[in-house]
């Protein structure tokens, strides 16, 4: 009986498999068209992105040369056209430019390389910059059959916009970046805005066919443009086919990734596509492929009928050895037999037999854990006796070697039909060195790279932090630190020793605070220390601590002494968040530097 339903089992399947091998012999003429179709759109795409990436990165290129330019000329003293107006020497250090210009901030009144005055603040490329973007925009005069993009960016002296840099692109520096040649001269590219108006073009405008919105031109070609409008919109990418004078064209278009511009690839299929010989070639293959397929299949599946147990037994071989390799300890679980049995591993991981032997032991700790970890160990124990669907902790304990390492012990139940815990099972998983690697990437994060101290943002994240929970009940003190006349010591002494001052000044602060504190580089020379559980009293000690530190801290000149200034205001009298104590602290730090440098001062509210 049982030979019989096997048999059965077989014939149905060869059945089944020689049916499907006959209908996809009927598709594999539609299905190798499909191949070739999307191994076209592949193709195109790929080249639309090359090409892309090509232009963002001559667009970065451009504005790390205007942004070097723009550094130039804030260094100069007054910002006055006239002064500046050598620039027009500097063209030809501006590859890829025409044409370049500076405009005043608030009139808006530009000069050009070529001496011309023209007010351009009703331009955008102007009303971007003065708010403090770099930008490249599309503009085309009266009388300009192309149009032409510009850069521009702001022109920034001590933090403030005093004028404007842009920059003309040339149509060589444009060509560079949409060529035809990778389709040997076949096809055209262009960019457009989200509605279709055409901002730049490749060599081959004339096969549009004189069209200056790219939808337009495709509705000649009876193309719906409402999903090509839906999907630019979306900022997708996106292919499609339609007949150009009867012959067959593929276009792409993708996001630029500048403003909501979009590139549009368009080429026909005979430049990218397989030769009518190579399709028929792969679909014979396909069929080949098909029937070979589906005749070892019918053979695979009697073979998997009378060899599922090596199979499995197979699997499990592969699994132990993965578990090995990846150094995991796997186990299984009893609730009947109260049994909990780890596989060799284990022993091969800690030179050690397993502690546990029944879930029930779970009820104390194994020795080899560390103290600190004995309570959360134990509530994932009391989970997982319990019968609780699924648990995981991390905890440390000693390696064969007698080094702490980090492991997590991962559980999952399952359940009779009474919904009663049957089995359980698991892996034990060493994640030292994944949690190393985490911890490596967040001092990354939040240190300073100079000082080792925390950086602004994530001090300021570690403070506010402080005024919630059980935190929130106590004291605490924000001491803002200025060094005093540093500007001095870097023109004085050079920036080597002003380097070092910084790295010394944070070394300091380290020294004089406790490990519940934290210290922070704000920027430039503002250093700030947030003193924990910490009264008024205290944090004025601790103020005068750290001035006297730093004064009598040795520098590598003998020459250079450097003394700071700092001010003080404290949680919860004077602020209930950073930016609130910090802008007190600010006023006192510079009611020091008022009257006199190297102390300290204390402000509220009230003063």
């Amino acid at each position: 009986m049982q030979g019989n339903k096997k048999f059965w089992v077989i014939f149905l399947s060869v059945i089944v498999f020689f049916g499907g091998a006959f209908f996809q012999i009927l598709e594999s003429s539609r299905f190798s068209k499909r191949i070739i179709q999307e191994q076209t759109y592949s193709t195109l795409v790929e080249h639309a992105e090359i090409m892309r990436n090509n232009f963002q990165q001559g667009a970065e290129g451009q504005f790390m040369l205007m942004q070097n330019f723009a550094q130039d000329i804030s260094k100069k003293d007054g910002f006055i056209l006239e002064n500046n107006f050598d620039f027009r020497e500097d063209i030809n250090l501006m590859s890829g430019f025409d044409q370049i210009g500076i405009a005043d901030q608030e009139t808006g009144m530009a000069i050009f390389d070529d001496g011309i005055r023209l007010d351009v603040s009703d331009r955008e490329y102007y009303k971007n910059a003065i708010h403090g973007n770099s930008s490249i925009d599309f503009f085309q005069g009266e009388g300009d059959e192309t149009g032409h993009l510009f850069f521009s960016m702001p022109i920034y002296h001590e933090n403030e916009i005093i004028g404007v840099l842009f920059a003309r692109a040339n149509h060589e520096w444009m060509d560079k970046y949409f060529r035809n040649d990778i389709f040997d001269g076949y096809g055209f590219l262009c960019v457009t805005d989200n509605q279709g108006d055409m901002i730049g073009f490749g060599n081959q405008k004339n096969l549009v066919e004189d069209q200056n919105n790219i939808l337009e031109y495709f509705s000649t070609k009876k193309i719906s443009t409402d999903e090509i409008v839906e999907n630019m919109g979306s900022g997708l990418t996106h292919s499609f086919a339609f007949i150009n004078d009867e012959e067959e064209w593929c276009t792409t278009y993708l996001p630029l990734a500048i403003n909501d511009w979009y590139l549009f690839c368009s080429v026909p299929n005979e430049a990218l596509a397989p030769t009518d010989g190579t399709y028929v070639l792969l679909e014979k293959n396909h069929i080949i492929k098909v029937l070979l397929i589906y005749s070892a299949a019918c053979i695979l599946i009697s073979l998997l009928i009378w060899h599922e147990r090596g199979e499995i037994k197979k699997e499990n071989v592969r699994l132990k050895k993965a578990e090995e390799f990846a150094g995991m300890a796997s186990f299984e679980g009893d609730y009947k037999k109260d049994t909990f049995v780890l596989n060799e591993n284990y022993f091969k991981l800690f030179g050690r037999n397993p502690v546990y032997k029944k879930i029930s032991d779970f009820t104390t700790p194994p020795p080899d854990i560390l103290e600190e970890d004995h309570e959360v160990f134990l509530k994932m124990g009391r989970d997982l006796i319990a019968g609780k669907d699924s648990g995981s902790v991390q905890y440390r304990l000693f390696s064969k070697d007698g080094n702490i390492q980090w492991h997590q012990f991962v559980f999952h139940v399952c359940y009779d039909k009474h919904g009663l815990p049957l089995k359980c099972y698991g892996m034990i998983v060493p994640i030292d060195r994944h949690l190393k690697l985490i911890s490596k990437l967040q001092m990354q994060v939040e240190k300073d790279p100079m000082t080792g101290v925390l950086n602004r943002t994530a001090f300021e994240l570690y403070v506010n932090l402080c005024f919630s929970g059980d935190s929130a009940e106590q004291n605490h003190a924000l001491l803002l630190l200025d060094l005093d006349n540093f500007k001095q010591i870097n023109d004085g002494y050079g920036h080597i020793l002003g380097d070092h001052a910084l790295v010394k000044t944070a070394d300091i602060l380290k020294v004089c605070v406790r490990s519940s504190d934290y210290v922070g580089r704000l920027g430039g020379d503002e250093f700030a220390v947030f003193l924990q559980n910490a009264n008024k009293e205290q944090a004025a000690k601790k103020a005068g601590e750290i001035c006297q530190a730093l004064e009598n801290a040795e520098m590598k000149s003998n020459e250079a002494v450097v003394t700071c200034s700092i001010g003080i205001a404290c949680f919860p009298e004077d602020g209930s968040d950073f930016n609130e104590l910090y802008g007190l602290a600010d006023r006192g730090l510079y009611r020091v530097k008022e009257s006199g440098k190297n102390s300290f001062s204390m402000v509220n509210d009230n003063d």
